[in-house]
């Protein structure tokens, strides 16, 4: 018999449409779900549910730059979560708190809302709050001056981020593995009710000899076309599921997933061998434009096109992914940042060479580009990508369709640009 829904049962279907539609993006800060659950959650006293539910409302504050906002959200309800003493929903509430107040520039407020995320997270396994902490200790101690400390927080955020991202990607492993078993276990019933059909009919046809004889031979063709059949979908099926697994289906270039596994073991083997690497991270130009003057399609073929000229141009062993959007990334192996800069050029001029009249529009293409290596950025992959988008950033800023290579004075830029947004999206707000 089902459940009515109300009282508890209420509260945890409310939370549980939130959480998804949360995650898939479809929930704004004046979504009246969130008012419903709430009043759910309260109704039939689920502190811990509707604790979540004002996490996902900060985050949304968060996600908007309203840091504020998010703080007040947060503290309606700090008192009651910390009662309850569940150390998942305070680890997510003190990281919450913590990044808020990182954002509101109250540096003191974030250091001890981090700390407490990490004593709240001590048990519970991986998980996004501790990345989230040790990221905000990081930024803390590097902007005091205190580099050793700043280090040995950068050094347990890298640990804690993986191990986060090993769990998810074990996660969706199993999910796959699951899948694939399923799809065995119906091939293998589909195969014995074959079989159990031809001993059927085997029993039926031994009255006669010749005519016995016959029919066994058009079962056993049956039953090997069958076979085959079988054989040749199952593999049509692995190779279609490893294309979408490795493969974005736009550009038929790796996917983000898939290139960040065969980076790493590139990162591991030129470490181990003493061997330069370099990363090239590039954006198309006024992308966004080219969708809205000329349609999504143009878009495409835009990207088809772009995909097409860089991968004839890859060496051998490079790397070549679409991390995302107008966004791409080349790994280098054996390739110091100033061979990388000048192939990073090559492929500029490459790209600004695509004749957009096919589509059935004239318009300029043109990409922007960042560069680094294992000498600027050192062997981490992560920090390797971000640093080659702060040297595009530069890119962009100084007038697009152009190649930057890294240095500090890039991070220095950027970080004083985002901090200087931060501060007159403040004031705005304070004016407001």
């Amino acid at each position: 018999m089902d459940r009515p829904l109300n009282g508890r049962n209420l509260c945890i279907a409310h939370n549980l449409k939130l959480e998804s539609q949360f995650k898939l993006g479809q929930l704004s800060e004046d979504s009246p779900q969130i008012v419903q659950g709430l009043q759910a959650c309260q109704q039939s006293n689920e502190v811990v549910m509707e604790s979540a539910i004002y996490s996902y409302l900060a985050e949304l504050h968060l996600d908007n730059n309203q840091p504020l906002q998010a703080i007040a959200t947060l503290e309606k309800q700090l008192v009651a979560i910390e009662q309850t003493k569940y150390a998942p929903a305070l680890a997510r509430y003190y990281s919450l708190l913590a990044h808020a107040h990182h954002k509101n520039s109250n540096q003191p407020e974030s250091e001890s809302y981090a700390l407490k995320t990490l004593e709240q997270s001590k048990g519970i396994g991986s998980n996004r709050p501790s990345v989230t902490a040790y990221n905000i200790l990081f930024q803390i101690a590097e902007s005091r001056g205190e580099h050793q400390q700043a280090l040995a927080y950068h050094q347990e955020y890298a640990a804690a981020d993986k191990a986060y991202l090993d769990e998810v990607k074990t996660k969706h492993l199993a999910f796959q593995l699951a899948q694939h078993q399923a799809t065995e276990q119906k091939n293998q019933i589909k195969l014995l009710d074959d079989q159990n059909r031809l001993l059927r009919l085997e029993q039926k046809l031994s009255r006669s000899e010749t005519e016995n004889n016959r029919l066994f031979i058009s079962l056993l063709v049956v039953s090997l076309m069958l076979l085959v059949g079988m054989v040749y979908k199952s593999r049509t099926t692995q190779k279609r599921l490893k294309l979408l697994a490795e493969y974005d289906a736009l550009t038929g270039v790796h996917n983000r997933g898939h290139f960040t596994q065969l980076a790493l073991s590139a990162i591991d083997y030129c470490s181990k061998n003493k061997q330069v690497a370099s990363c090239i991270l590039f954006d198309l130009d006024k992308f966004k434009s080219i969708n809205d003057t000329y349609g999504h399609a143009t878009g495409d073929w835009v990207l088809k096109q772009v995909a097409n000229v860089c991968r004839s141009q890859c060496r051998k062993n490079d790397l070549f992914a679409r991390l995302g959007g107008e966004e791409f990334c080349i790994f280098l192996p054996s390739c110091d940042v100033g061979t990388a800069a000048q192939l990073a050029e090559e492929y500029r001029k490459l790209i600004a060479t695509i004749d957009s009249k096919d589509s059935g529009f004239e318009f300029a293409i043109s990409a922007s580009f960042g560069v680094t290596d294992f000498s600027l950025s050192g062997t981490n992959l992560d920090k390797m990508v971000a640093d080659s988008d702060h040297a595009m950033y530069v890119s962009k800023k100084t007038g697009r369709n152009r190649v930057t290579i890294f240095s500090d004075g890039i991070a220095e830029f950027k970080r004083n640009k985002q901090a200087n947004s931060a501060i007159s999206n403040q004031a705005t707000e304070v004016r407001v």
